[in-house]
């Protein structure tokens, strides 16, 4: 076989003429594994800078709830408090507001007292003035009256008489309304009054002059003593007015200031109110972002958790596929199966004992290679799914005519009815299960439709028992038609020329080798559904670089991981070099077994 120098050019290695085709699918191997391990150590970092972040995040928002909390509770008290003292001061200035309406009415009841006062002394005043004048001017004129006088003056006096009994008369009619005058002196001056002409030199006339000088003293002595105590209750009043307005702007100076402190007590109550709801507002964002932190940060653990366990199965089956292809044994079989030269001509007739092919999703199957296709795909399903019916369909392909399949394809086509139906006798049975499992768990079921749901259980059970009953039977008349299969399978094996054995032995086990780390290498694409495309092609991939983190502190960095399938183009092409190498390999044998 020719070493296939150029197989590795494509995916971008170094092609060197003295190096082997397995050498350079285990230096492409090495390069392909430190891609990997430089990948999980440069997706470590970004994780780990995400789980600092989310710690450090927790944490911050974890204090940050709790000093809310705790000032929540100290503005509350302090809300609290200051209505109370808002409360208080509002009750003191209702207070001070009704000492001074009591203040003011009393004033002005004072005055309005004291006006009536004033006016009355006004009055009686100008009343006992006026009686004075008159009573002076009767004494006066009575007075000259009854002074003596010449001979010959008789016209005179008569004259001087009447102007005294009408000065009298105007005296008596001038007394205040409060006067009482004595019914003796009454009589006295009435009978004055009607003495006329002779009144004048009558004893009486020394007693009406008594009297109203006796009356004139006592209305002037009522006067004074109406004067001083007019004054009197003057002064009293200005005094109780003085003290009405000391008391007035001491509580008006009260009430300022009450109003001032209220006013400074609404004013911090309106502020701590405002600080308590933006508090409560950033304290909800803020236990909202912190349960958002928490799970996007245990998604993103779950996330790159399993990134790391499928890149570790990863490059575990690179490292055993490493170990496979550069063991001594292998190194000295290689040396000695691989020969220089393409094997060309082979026969696909020929059976080599080996199955080298490798499943691409996609790829075309020649008529010729597919029965023996089918047979190895029937034959590795078989064995992974340990299934007698299709080892059974299996031996009908190996022993099938080409172009006699009907028979084989009609089995198939049972199979498939057959796999259906279980199927849905499965989906069945399954919703069968949630039906019972729900009706199981309602609580508003009674005894009776549950006993009667158990009965209808046991019939479906015991018919399922007589299915899998018949179905067992069935599976053993299956094994005894697979042994007899296995038995002439075994005979025409045994009928094969054991003289190649040998001959394909070194052939066959280095085919082993690179299938088996083939498949190591391929084992990881194929349990995680990578498709790697066409085994010939190119090899794509870069390693992504993340942003750095210049946002908010409360914003998560940037950690995308890689794909699993990141790699798949380098594995790709590792795949086509080994499948080259064994397709060579294989027709070696076959043509070996051509010239045999």
């Amino acid at each position: 076989m020719k070493r296939i120098l150029g197989a590795s050019c494509f995916i971008g290695a170094a092609c060197r003429a003295a190096a082997s085709p397995v050498e350079r699918v285990v230096k492409l191997l090495e390069d392909l594994q430190g891609k990997l391990e430089m990948d999980e150590k440069m997706e470590q970092k970004v994780y780990d800078k995400y789980a600092c972040w989310c710690e450090k995040t927790s944490a911050r928002k974890a204090v940050a709830i709790s000093e809310a909390q705790a000032d929540l509770r100290a503005f509350g008290q302090t809300i609290l408090s200051t209505k109370g003292r808002v409360a208080t001061l509002a009750a003191e200035i209702s207070e001070l507001d009704e000492a001074i309406q009591a203040n003011a009415g009393a004033t002005a009841k004072a005055t309005s007292v004291r006006q009536k006062e004033n006016e009355a002394y006004v009055a009686d005043t100008a009343e006992t003035k006026q009686a004075l004048a008159a009573l002076q001017r009767a004494i006066e004129v009575l007075v000259q009256a009854t002074s003596p006088k010449p001979r010959g003056s008789n016209g005179e006096d008569v004259a001087l008489v009447q102007m005294a009994a009408s000065a009298i008369r105007s005296a008596i009619a001038a007394l205040p309304a409060k006067a009482e005058l004595s019914s003796e002196r009454a009589s006295l001056l009435g009978e004055f009054l009607r003495g006329g002409s002779n009144a004048a030199y009558s004893p009486q006339s020394f007693t009406v002059q008594g009297i109203l000088s006796d009356m004139y003293d006592t209305f002037a002595s009522d006067l004074e003593s109406a004067t001083r105590d007019e004054a009197s209750e003057n002064t009293k009043f200005e005094a109780f007015l003085a003290v009405k307005a000391e008391e007035l702007q001491t509580l008006e100076a009260d009430k300022a200031k009450k109003e001032g402190q209220k006013a400074a007590a609404e004013e911090r109550l309106a502020d701590t109110q405002q600080m308590y709801d933006d508090t409560a507002a950033q304290k909800k964002a803020d236990i909202a972002l912190f349960d958002e932190t928490r799970a996007s940060c245990e998604a993103k653990h779950e996330e790159w958790s399993t990134r790391s366990s499928l890149r570790e199965e990863e490059i575990a089956g690179v490292a055993k596929a490493i170990a496979i292809l550069t063991s001594d044994s292998a190194r000295q079989l290689f040396a000695s199966a691989i020969k220089a030269g393409k094997e060309v001509g082979a026969s696909d007739k020929y059976d080599t004992g080996r199955d080298i092919s490798f499943f691409q999703s996609g790829a075309a199957v020649s008529t010729a290679e597919a029965p023996e296709r089918a047979y190895s795909i029937l034959k590795r399903q078989a064995t992974a799914g340990h299934s007698l019916r299709l080892a059974s369909l299996a031996v009908r392909v190996r022993q099938a005519k080409v172009g006699h399949f009907g028979e084989v394809i009609s089995a198939i086509d049972a199979m498939l009815t057959a796999l259906k139906e279980e199927n849905a006798a499965d989906v069945t049975k399954r919703d069968q299960c949630k039906e019972e499992y729900t009706k199981i768990e309602s609580k508003t079921k009674d005894l009776k439709w549950k006993i009667k749901n158990n009965v209808a259980k046991i019939e479906k059970l015991t018919k399922l028992i007589e299915l899998r009953t018949a179905q067992k039977e069935k599976t053993i008349e299956e094994i005894e038609d697979v042994d007899q299969h296995m038995a002439e399978l075994t005979s025409i094996r045994t009928e094969e020329n054991d003289a190649f054995l040998t001959a394909k032995k070194e052939d066959q086990d280095a085919i082993d080798l690179l299938v088996e780390a083939r498949e190591v290498l391929g084992s990881y694409y194929a349990n995680h559904s990578v498709d790697m495309g066409e085994v010939q092609g190119s090899v794509k991939g870069a390693f992504l670089q993340q942003p750095e983190f210049q946002v908010s502190a409360d914003q998560a960095p940037e950690a995308e991981f890689s794909d699993k399938g990141h790699r798949k183009g380098e594995a790709k092409g590792i795949v086509s070099i080994m499948t080259m190498i064994i397709e060579d390999l294989n027709d070696e044998i076959k043509n070996g077994m051509k010239a045999e």
